[in-house]
Parts: C-alpha cells; structure tokens; sequence
C-alpha cells in the first residue's frame, strides 16, 4: 500500500524513527496504537465558558449581579485562602 503525505510529514517521520531507532512502519503502528488507547479511555468531556455559566445558573451558583472577582482578590486571598490553607492543616 501507498500513502501520500506531504514531504515534511515524512521527514519528521523519519528522524522520529531514526531517533527511536525503529522501522516507520513500526513507528506509525506505535502511534495509532497510542492513539487509538488514548481515545477509547478518553474520559475527559470538554466545556465552554458559556456551558460553565449556564450550569452555574441552574444550580443556582450564579450572582445577581456582576461579580470583579480581580478587584476583590487580595481581600479572597487574605480571606477565603486562609480558611483553605488552615482546613489543609487541621486534622
């Protein structure tokens, strides 16, 4: 079989396989492996700012309104951070 791709793929496929001292059709039979592992124990469920908005909304974790969370910060750090710190070291 024959596969086209482009010139500079292939380059990068052969001193990866030089590298790693491997044949490239060795070296491609690795990579989809890896890549077919990978994405069948691919949990991971991707989401937007606006979907963690609108969840926040119906759980009611959303502010009447606007929310600086930068002007407020020193005050959450010397506040809300120390609780946290201190809850890590209490037993």
């Amino acid at each position: 079989m024959t596969i086209d791709i482009p010139e500079d793929v292939a380059l990068r496929l052969e001193r990866l396989a030089e590298r790693e001292d491997a044949d490239i059709g060795d070296l491609l039979r690795d990579l989809l492996e890896r890549f077919e592992d990978e994405g069948e124990t691919d949990d991971k469920q991707w989401a937007t700012l606006a979907d963690m908005a609108s969840h926040a909304k119906e759980l009611n974790m959303a502010s009447p309104e606007p929310v600086n969370t930068a002007e407020r910060s020193r005050e959450i750090l010397n506040t809300e951070y120390v609780d946290y710190l201190k809850s890590r070291l209490d037993p």
